[in-house]
């Protein structure tokens, strides 16, 4: 029984101990029997009751409880989906991150190669030009050497014609005569071994 039944029966069954303190019992016993007839359950009734339930209950699962559970089933199947297609792409992300580093890394060993490799490149350069102006250097100092030479032998030659010059002059005046070139010859051998001396 209902609750509503429970709490309507205890309250009839009140009133009616009230009533039954009155001397009219006629009236009260066509009430309790009354009360009782209501409180028994008709039989047709509750079938159809229980049918209507039935019919309602059929109605409400295929028109709101399937359609709801195929709607939330598909809004979580599509959730699913989502969520397997982020953590895919999230992974996709990852590796061309990854990819990502690795060629900005790449290219920062190259460029620290090129780099090394241009000053291991001046270097060489430097050098050799280091070389080249060495030798250019040695070359114009032997250059100015074989000028020098040249020109204390061109002095030298000059200071002795002039010195062979002065001599023959000089011996013509001591002498008073010609001197032959072997004279010539023999005084100039004799003074340059004097001054060689």
């Amino acid at each position: 029984m209902s609750r509503k039944r429970k709490v309507f029966t205890l309250a009839f069954l009140g009133t009616s101990s009230l009533t039954l303190t009155s001397c009219d019992t006629s009236e009260i016993s066509d009430r309790i029997a009354a009360t009782v007839n209501n409180m028994l359950p008709n039989v047709y009734i509750t079938l159809m009751q229980l049918l209507l339930f039935v019919v309602t209950a059929v109605v409400v699962i295929y028109l709101a409880y399937k359609p709801v559970k195929k709607k939330l089933k598909q809004r979580a199947d599509f959730i699913k989906q989502n969520i397997d297609e982020s953590k895919k792409k999230n992974e996709e992300a990852s590796q061309q991150l990854k990819k990502a580093n690795d060629i900005v890394f790449q290219s920062q060993k190259k460029a620290g190669q090129i780099i090394q490799d241009a000053q291991v490149t001046a270097e060489n350069k430097s050098q050799t030009i280091e070389t080249e102006l060495a030798k250019s250097i040695e070359a114009q100092k032997l250059q100015a050497h074989k000028d020098i030479e040249a020109e204390r032998e061109k002095m030298l030659k000059d200071a002795k014609s002039q010195v062979v010059d002065a001599a023959i002059n000089t011996s013509k005046e001591i002498l008073k005569r010609e001197i032959k070139k072997e004279d010539n010859d023999r005084l100039i051998d004799e003074f340059i071994d004097c001054l060689d001396k």
